[in-house]
């Protein structure tokens, strides 16, 4: 059993325990390999009161097991009360990026690195827009990380080279 905790980004007082454990199943009658399941629990009361119930992951193959387990937490952390809750009143900030200077050249590729600040309910990347000299290069950008920080990169389909070789 592995034991961890998870957070509301938006009550980072408040840290709920939850334990995952590995459990082998086999049903009556049953002739092959065993069952491999993942147990996640909490001990934590449903937001409307009771018990939560425990969530299962079905083990057919650890290629997304990360993302099983992700969606698991999701799904108990929807149930859980976290108030009281901040309230997000700041803007994601621009932390590095590149090129730096006063124009941006067709040629160059550009890099933004963002990040939101706690307590916050993170960036959402479908919000993310780019113009580079008056265009909108939206549709080509590059975005990676997750809710809390994200890396922006947009590289032009073709250089200026590219162009006047064609």
């Amino acid at each position: 059993m592995a034991e961890f905790f998870i957070r509301n980004t938006l009550n980072p007082n408040k840290a709920v325990r939850c334990d995952l454990t590995l459990r082998q199943i086999v049903p009556k009658n049953y002739e092959g390999e065993p069952i491999w399941v993942l147990e996640l629990v909490t001990q934590e009361l449903h937001r409307d009161g009771g018990n939560i119930r425990p969530v299962y992951i079905n083990l057919v193959n650890l290629d997304n097991l990360d993302v099983e387990i992700n969606e698991a937490v999701e799904e108990l952390s929807a149930q859980i009360d976290w108030a009281p809750l901040d309230i997000d009143i700041r803007a994601p900030v621009v932390t590095s990026y590149y090129p730096t200077g006063d124009s941006v050249s067709i040629e160059q590729h550009v890099v933004i690195n963002l990040e939101e600040l706690l307590p916050a309910e993170g960036i959402d990347p479908d919000s993310i827009t780019m113009t580079i000299n008056g265009l909108n290069v939206t549709p080509e950008l590059i975005i990676e990380g997750d809710p809390y920080a994200y890396s922006v990169r947009w590289k032009p389909f073709k250089t200026v080279y590219e162009y006047e070789n064609a």
